[in-house]
């Protein structure tokens, strides 16, 4: 385990200085009047520190790093990728069916299919969650959603 912590990690240290260097090239600005590679910059940066980390942390204490669970072990994959397909699922219908019912039934997906609720309380989740979403970001911050099905409705 620790000879591909080992490798992995300097694989994605070397990725972190890549990115780092392309933000650099982008011109960083300051902290209070960002340019366009100013975040970019940071995030090599910050990716580079945590993998040199885990490097040094293989090196110094092997033990603890064998000890540690590897990815795929324990972990439920099968609900991540129904997570992920319910998310690309929910990009394509989104103007078809709208923010209100592609948001509505996304949500339900995931409180019932995901994590097990009971029926009311999935449905009362997913329309409270889609309520607050819409106040806050279609009417208060006035964002333009799109209305899908649902635009002779709201006409």
């Amino acid at each position: 385990m620790e000879k591909k912590d080992r490798l992995t990690s300097l694989f994605w240290a070397g990725a972190g200085l890549y990115i780092a260097y392309e933000g650099f090239q982008l011109k960083l600005g300051t902290p209070g009047s960002p340019n366009c590679g100013f975040f970019i910059f940071w995030t090599g940066v910050v990716l580079t520190g945590l993998s040199l980390l885990l490097f040094f942390q293989t090196l110094l204490w092997p033990k603890e790093a064998k000890d540690r669970q590897g990815l795929g072990e324990g972990a439920r994959w099968s609900k991540g990728a129904k997570m992920m397909a319910a998310l690309l699922l929910y990009a394509f219908v989104l103007r078809w069916l709208g923010f209100i019912l592609s948001t509505f039934l996304l949500l339900l997906f995931l409180f019932k299919g995901l994590e097990p609720q009971k029926w009311h309380v999935a449905i009362a989740l997913a329309v409270a969650t889609t309520a607050v979403c819409y106040f806050v970001f279609g009417v208060f911050l006035e964002l333009q959603f799109p209305l899908g099905i649902l635009q002779k409705f709201f006409e």
